[in-house]
């Protein structure tokens, strides 16, 4: 019987050791598969997204072809094709260029013309890619709409091309060639934090064409948690990869290793005690009791930890979820809303082509209440997608003088400037500031854009200030207006989506986001913004940064 106890010790270590190992694997299975479902919803959303823009482009070119031949009298003219490429360019990004060929292949007209200016007179067929003069002459023999393979772009880049040859009369009037890179698609596509996240890669055929994996974050394992998914549009076929990045997952490395240590640790320290327990049990029965005491308190201690942890990861998860179906929701509602402004804009420009002498004035009238109508609707939408974007997508921050964006945002506003005859007065020595360029741009922009607007017709010498105060310790960036002034009862009010002034109201300006957006911006960048005005006497609007950023 003796020499059995001197083994019992052995057997605690062995138990309670395989009991560590079973709780530790347990531990890393549901991680994984926590893991495992978050990079299935993410590749899903992807999935949706991409399937979604890209249906919405490829419906938008087919109504620009048909809008092209249908027309009577035929009008196959420069400046219809170049309107045409300008409002489709403009309601659907994702484009990388909307070009007319003749033909006989030769491209003649390009939108944007700043970008797309080498292709101008490139023939189709003398393409880098081999695959696509064969498709070219594919579409010359069926007439039929025709996707390429995806390939090295004239401009650079991986992309491909959608032809729609232009049929009037039984004659080929030319191609409608849209050209998608691939890049551009998944950067709008992909919600910032999945960039963060994940590596993903998309396949046509066995070729990459897209990935945005670092070299940094490659790694070796053999069973790596990954997730496919296909993408399917008009023409295309492609196969998205997602990997989590070892910012969420690190293969390669013992997973939860301190809990594996503790647990042996623990096995070992009992059977230790156990071992002397044993030897000694008359002299030790009081510090063997309080031992198990110990023990059975910190498993207790373990299991109440085990549980908490199981309840800051479910409701993490189900906050993520809800917080994607959200993203996922606002964005396509977004895109799809844009598909019937765009179809009422075309028929209105039907009527206005194929009946234009045939419509009575109060038609017109109605015609240009419509247009009007769309047009406003179309601005809501360019501005909730721009609202959204925010925090989802960003930029790198830099450093650069205040001025320079001083300088941009009145470029874009110099024409309006121009025609109110309002006089610009700048502040001398702006300092510097660190954040997103593009962003800070935007809030310079809205804050002219109001002052503008409010300035007043009949202000004898309108006039808009800019320029820096200090406030608590730091810098406050102000535009301030001689206009008509804010009551402050909507101070607070006006800072809210789709909360526009009174006179906004009965002139129809504005769509009541522009100072949603810029206290969006301005708290990303970890500042406040607010205003001073009194009615008749002009409206200070001051914002700050984040300390660290200016």
């Amino acid at each position: 019987m003796l020499r059995l106890l001197k083994f019992f010790p052995l057997a605690v270590f062995l138990l309670l050791g395989g009991i560590a190992v079973l709780l530790w694997q347990e531990q890393n299975d549901h991680r994984r598969e926590l893991i495992f479902r978050h990079t299935a919803s993410s590749a899903e959303q992807i999935q949706i997204r991409m399937e979604g823009l890209m249906q919405a482009r490829m419906a938008s070119l087919e109504l620009l072809a048909s809008r092209w031949v249908e027309r009577v009298p035929p009008d196959f003219s420069r400046n219809r094709f170049l309107d045409f490429a300008e409002n489709f360019y403009t309601y659907y990004p994702g484009f990388m260029g909307i070009n007319w060929a003749d033909s006989a292949g030769v491209i003649r007209w390009v939108y944007p013309l700043e970008s797309n200016r080498g292709v101008i007179l490139k023939n189709i067929r003398e393409q880098i890619d081999s695959q696509r003069p064969v498709t070219f002459q594919g579409i010359r023999e069926n007439f039929k709409y025709t996707v390429t393979p995806c390939g090295e772009l004239w401009r650079g880049g991986i992309g491909f091309d959608t032809f729609w040859p232009l049929i009037h009369n039984g004659k080929l009037q030319g191609y409608l060639n849209g050209v998608f890179e691939v890049k551009r698609i998944a950067e709008i596509c992909f919600a910032q934090n999945l960039l963060a996240d994940f590596c993903a890669r998309i396949y046509e055929a066995d070729r990459l064409i897209f990935t945005n994996e670092d070299t940094t974050d490659r790694h070796s394992n053999k069973n790596p948690v990954n997730v496919f998914r296909e993408i399917r549009f008009p023409g295309k076929v492609w196969r998205l990869e997602l990997i989590p990045t070892a910012a969420i997952y690190a293969p390669g490395v013992i997973e939860n290793l301190p809990l594996l240590v503790f647990g042996f640790a623990v096995s070992f320290g009992i059977s230790l005690l156990l071992h002397f327990l044993l030897l000694r049990m008359q002299l030790y029965r009081q510090a063997r009791n309080l031992a198990l005491r110990v023990v059975t308190e910190r498993e207790l201690a373990e299991k109440a930890l085990r549980d908490n942890e199981k309840k800051l990861e479910a409701l993490l998860a189900e906050l993520s979820a809800k917080n994607e179906e959200l993203e996922t929701f606002v964005f396509t509602v977004s895109h799809d809303l844009k598909t019937p402004v765009v179809t009422i804009e075309g028929f209105i420009g039907a009527l206005r082509e194929d009946f234009g002498e045939m419509i009575p004035a109060d038609g017109g009238k109605y015609l240009q209440y419509i247009s009007d109508a769309s047009h406003k609707i179309g601005l809501l939408i360019n501005d909730l997608l721009e609202l959204s974007r925010i925090g989802r997508i960003s930029e790198a921050k830099t450093t650069f003088p205040f001025s320079e964006i001083v300088g941009e945002a009145l470029k874009s506003l110099q024409y309006q400037i121009e025609q109110r005859g309002i006089r610009i007065t700048i502040e001398k020595n702006l300092p510097l500031v660190h954040g997103e360029k593009k962003r800070l741009v935007q809030v310079l922009e809205n804050l002219l854009s109001n002052a503008v607007k409010y300035i007043g017709n009949d202000n004898p010498a309108p006039c808009i200030e800019i320029g820096v105060t200090a406030w608590q310790g730091g810098p406050a960036f102000f535009v301030r207006d001689n206009g008509i002034g804010i009551d402050n009862m909507f101070f607070d009010k006006i800072f809210g989506i789709f909360q526009r002034l009174p006179e906004a109201v009965n002139t129809g300006a504005g769509t009541g986001v522009g100072l949603t957006i810029i206290k969006r911006i301005v708290e990303r960048h970890g500042g406040r913004v607010w205003l001073e005005s009194e009615v008749g006497k002009g409206t200070t609007f001051y914002f700050t940064l984040n300390p660290k950023e200016t």
